[in-house]
């Protein structure tokens, strides 16, 4: 990867177009139909905003890979995407002439009327912002489609040393975001204002030192989001919060989480806080959930299933009251998706492979009183695992 260009190259992409090829040849499909628009930036690099606009990458066993897509994607396609070989276009959705009989068409003008295609939707489209159309199967009653969406998704698993390298450029700004964001934390404050205060300021820091070698993927207001997402005081308790009226106050709980986009990949990074001194119950908690979070990581290593993970995290907790607080598994993969296969679960048996990466974060939450998790992101390698996130995990340096 060249030292200014901080995205997956296009030497990368064009080796995963190769190896889906051969898995295409290997299995006599004539091509493979992608639709979601993270398959689509995971396989061509090229990414864009999904809408009720169908649009299709199309990776054909032997030529180069081709789009159908809106017009107004085209000159986006043509200056995003070096590897693309012919743009196809339609007017828009949902036109004169609905846009999937037109890609029936394109697919016959490209030879595939008769072909057996594997594709990641039946329906020729990701959905979404209330599209309907016809199912492009019944419009290309000759072809026969298959489930394809593993193809890629197998492929995702292991990530190359771009993908960790690009994971841990993310964590390098998610902990400095996180630093900015202990040092606006206070009482009295409303959380948003100090995840929007803390987002911008970590923001202008890392484009003042990135310059142009940065470059945002993904659509987002920021490309760098810290704060606690409604996670304070009694709301910790709810692990997906979305919003809360209070303001932070002295002995509240928090949970943190700070992510940053570097070329469409994001780690990630939470942590609990107490503001003011912690109370015997908050430490009891604090202590049982890093407990948790510790016994987990000394699971990881190649050769150990997904399900022994989130195993050892549940038998360290001795306390009956305490295990009460468990909501959710261990963790997840991650990398283009914040939450992507393997799962950290009781019911994934995944065996771990060197170049996997995860997330690890136990939590237990108590209605009505608060929340406790710890999140890093960290990579299976040869022997063992290794932080990708790297950022204080004692109750006594996580006291605001």
């Amino acid at each position: 990867m060249a030292v200014d260009e901080l995205k997956i190259t296009t030497a990368e992409h064009k080796s995963r177009i190769e190896k889906i090829q051969k898995q295409l040849r290997r299995e006599r499909i004539e091509a493979l139909y992608l639709t979601n628009s993270t398959r689509i930036l995971y396989t061509t690099g090229f990414a864009h905003i999904p809408t009720e606009r169908p649009l299709a990458a199309v990776i054909p066993k032997e030529e180069q890979p081709f789009f159908i897509a809106p017009y107004l994607e085209y000159d986006h396609i043509r200056q995003e995407c070096p590897i693309a070989g012919e743009v196809l276009t339609y007017p828009d959705y949902p036109g004169k002439v609905h846009p999937m009989r037109l890609f029936a068409r394109f697919l016959a003008q490209k030879g595939l009327a008769s072909s057996k295609i594997a594709t990641d939707s039946m329906e020729g489209a990701s959905g979404g912002y209330g599209y309907r159309g016809p199912a492009l199967p019944d419009l290309m009653r000759r072809a026969k489609f298959i489930a394809g969406r593993d193809i890629v998704d197998n492929m995702r698993l292991i990530k190359s040393r771009q993908e960790i390298r690009l994971l841990r450029e993310s964590a390098k700004w998610s902990e400095l975001a996180h630093n900015i964001l202990l040092e606006n934390t206070r009482a009295g404050l409303h959380d948003t204002m100090v995840a929007i205060k803390s987002s911008y300021d970590a923001l202008a820091r890392m484009l003042r030192k990135l310059g142009q070698s940065y470059v945002q993927m993904k659509i987002a207001l920021s490309p760098v989001v810290v704060g606690f997402r409604g996670q304070v005081g009694a709301n910790s308790a709810i692990p997906h919060a979305v919003y809360t009226k209070n303001k932070i106050r002295r002995g509240d709980v928090l949970v943190t989480e700070a992510g940053v986009e570097v070329g469409g990949y994001t780690s990630e990074l939470e942590r609990t806080l107490v503001v003011g001194k912690p109370s015997s119950r908050a430490e009891r908690c604090f202590e049982t959930m890093l407990n948790a979070q510790n016994a987990a990581l000394k699971e990881f290593r190649p050769g150990v299933r997904c399900s022994k993970i989130d195993e050892a995290a549940d038998e360290s907790i001795k306390d009956s009251a305490l295990k009460e607080g468990l909501r959710h598994h261990a963790g997840h993969g991650i990398g283009l998706d914040g939450h992507e296969p393997p799962w950290l679960d009781p019911g994934d048996r995944t065996v771990m492979r060197e170049g996997m990466v995860f997330s690890c974060e136990p939590g237990l939450y108590f209605p009505g009183y608060a929340g406790f998790r710890h999140s890093d992101t960290v990579v299976i390698t040869k022997k063992g695992m290794d932080f990708i996130t790297r950022y204080p995990r004692e109750l006594e340096e996580l006291t605001v």
